[in-house]
């Protein structure tokens, strides 16, 4: 019986739950290399008993683990609750904000916008010849408060009202392909990653029209799994900002393809200025990777805390932004790449993955002050019936990387798209409030600045429904199908 056998015999016993329990193995390992010789026999005995006791520990662990993942009613009242939301104040009060903006594409033509209020009426139009952003590599972005509409240069940014579509701004921006960007909640900032010779930070004053830029350090050689083009890595960079609740903090997520690098900056119009980094297998850092580009994260905990969401394996990770360390990973039951859709509410005390396929609608919620992860559960689809997750609280349609976050702006009601209309739904619990436009296959849905107001793109993106607070439905018949709408926030 040798070591090697032992170990391979201890991860077969231990199979999917080995990965977070490495300690078990060495422990045992150890024990039966600390036998001398002449004491091989009490060595064998207490490299088995070490062993037994790892099994005996696993299975105990995966068992909490089982029941933290699908968890059962209690007899009683739960120990644990989901925390019941703070209700946000509602800011997004301009007119504009209140105005849906959506893009559009023809066959064999580029994205262009269109703008639609909440009367039904079709106002602004940008196409290529009026707003060349919109043909950029990048996209098109709306302001942190609903009010502007930003449209990407070569070596500028435009800033379109919401309302009119009149420009308001250009900013000057630095050359070079941007990989992400962020606004500061106060509206103050614009941050912009840019890969020209080197990355870069960019940070953009919306009021005074100033810049500010630094370099940001990155791996040449980052894996990027997936990647089928040659000399990817010294053209392509996975990279994304995000910024604190305060609006003066902000971090940067690059190469999580491995190895990840996490960056923290303060801004004040007196400087940019960088405050920490820290890089997986570096001062004995060890951060997760993401096989695939697509990620989504906020910053929460009063900014104690970067949640990250990685939309090809549905992992959820945690970053303590005091140490710039990992402080765990939630896996959540996602079977195939991009088959959640993460919606943080704006709180940030939970994060809702919608599961989306034509034969299964369920939702999971994980608790970010806990680290818990509750369901899948099936989504009611009927006013009136109790919500998933109501024992833990005093066929929707989703799924992919979502182009809005539909909740409500007080952070109390989210709005499920369904083969069968709008589903609103009671936060934390999920309980069913009521169904919006029957009938309706919904695509997406984006609320208005004010919450008075539900858009819904409907079968592909052919149609446009309007609804009201006094349920009067609109329907507005688009350019050309597989539209998305620009939101202030997305998946």
């Amino acid at each position: 019986m040798s070591e090697s056998w032992i170990q391979e015999e201890l991860k077969a016993a231990l199979d999917e739950v080995y990965r977070p329990a490495p300690w078990l193995l060495s422990s045992c390992i150890a024990a039966v290399r600390r036998g001398r010789p002449r004491r091989r026999a009490w060595a064998w005995v207490a490299g088995i008993a070490a062993f037994a006791l790892a099994i005996g520990s696993v299975a105990l662990l995966l068992s909490i683990r089982l029941s933290m993942i699908s968890p059962t009613h209690p007899a009683g009242q739960p120990e644990t609750s989901l925390p019941p939301p703070v209700p946000q104040p509602i800011t997004r009060s301009s007119r504009g904000a209140q105005v849906a903006w959506l893009w559009v594409q023809s066959q064999g033509q580029r994205p262009y916008l269109v703008a639609i209020d909440p009367s039904g009426r079709m106002g602004a139009r940008f196409d290529q010849s009026t707003a060349p952003g919109v043909a950029g590599l990048y996209g098109n972005w709306r302001s942190a408060d609903g009010s502007f509409i930003f449209t990407l240069g070569s070596d500028h940014v435009t800033a379109y009202s919401a309302m009119d579509g009149s420009v308001q701004r250009t900013y000057p921006r630095a050359a070079g392909v941007v990989v992400g960007d962020a606004f500061s909640p106060d509206g103050h900032w614009l941050a912009i990653l840019v890969l020209g010779a080197d990355l870069r930070l960019e940070v953009i004053d919306l009021r005074s029209g100033s810049s500010q830029v630094l370099t940001v350090g990155h791996d040449p050689n980052a894996r990027l799994p997936g990647m089928t083009c040659s000399g990817c890595a010294g053209s392509v960079v996975w990279g994304m900002v995000v910024f604190a609740p305060d609006s003066t903090h902000l971090y940067t997520v690059t190469d999580w393809g491995g190895p990840l690098r996490l960056t923290a900056f303060s801004v004040a119009a007196a400087g940019l200025t960088q405050t920490a980094t820290a890089v997986d297998g570096q001062q004995g850092r060890a951060f997760p990777a993401c096989a695939g580009p697509g990620m989504a994260a906020k910053v929460v905990a009063g900014g104690q805390t970067l949640v990250a969401f990685c939309h090809f394996d549905g992992a959820v990770w945690f970053f303590d932004l005091g140490r710039l360390t990992s402080s765990g990973v939630v896996k959540t039951d996602q079977l195939n790449p991009f088959g959640l859709a993460p919606i943080f509410t704006p709180d940030g005390q939970l994060l809702y993955l919608h599961l989306a396929t034509p034969s299964e609608n369920a939702m999971q919620v994980v608790d970010l002050a806990h680290h818990r992860l509750l369901g899948p559960k099936p989504t009611p689809t009927k006013p009136g019936q109790d919500g998933p997750f109501a024992w833990l609280a005093t066929g929707a349609y989703a799924g992919g990387v979502a182009s809005t976050v539909p909740v409500s702006p007080d952070g109390l009601k989210l709005y499920a798209a369904s083969r069968d209309g709008v589903m609103v739904l009671r936060i934390p619990d999920l309980k069913p409030l009521a169904r919006l436009g029957p009938g309706l296959k919904v695509d997406e849905v984006w609320i208005s600045g004010d919450g008075q107001t539900v858009y819904a793109t409907v079968d592909g993106g052919k149609l446009l429904v309007v609804m009201g607070a006094n349920g009067i439905v609109r329907s507005v018949t688009l350019p050309s199908p597989g539209a998305g709408f620009i939101a202030s926030e997305h998946g």
